[in-house]
């Protein structure tokens, strides 16, 4: 058993650290929803948004269909996370 949970602790590490890749790239992303005058251009923005909502419904789908929680156990820890930040207002803060 201590090989296969190594091996699996080198494959989260690996999905771990290509998270952490993507999201240091998507926040250089969020930075060109900015136009040249420094004020946001509402189209990128919203490319930007309608991006992470795709990316966001792929994941709760896969990660059902998958097997890996059910529809309720996820909604149930998006709404814990939401109360991190102490409103249940179904944002989190960016930083």
């Amino acid at each position: 058993m201590g090989l296969i949970n190594w091996i699996f602790d080198i494959y989260q590490h690996t999905q771990i650290d290509k998270a952490r890749d993507e999201a240091r790239q998507a926040r250089a992303e969020i930075a060109t929803v900015r136009n040249s005058g420094g004020s946001v251009d509402v189209a990128r923005l919203e490319q930007a948004l309608g991006e992470l909502a795709l990316a966001t419904k792929t994941m709760r789908r896969m990660m059902t269909e998958k097997g890996l929680c059910t529809n309720e156990e996820f909604g149930k820890r998006l709404r814990e996370i939401d109360l991190e930040d102490g409103v249940a207002d179904g944002r989190s803060p960016l930083r």
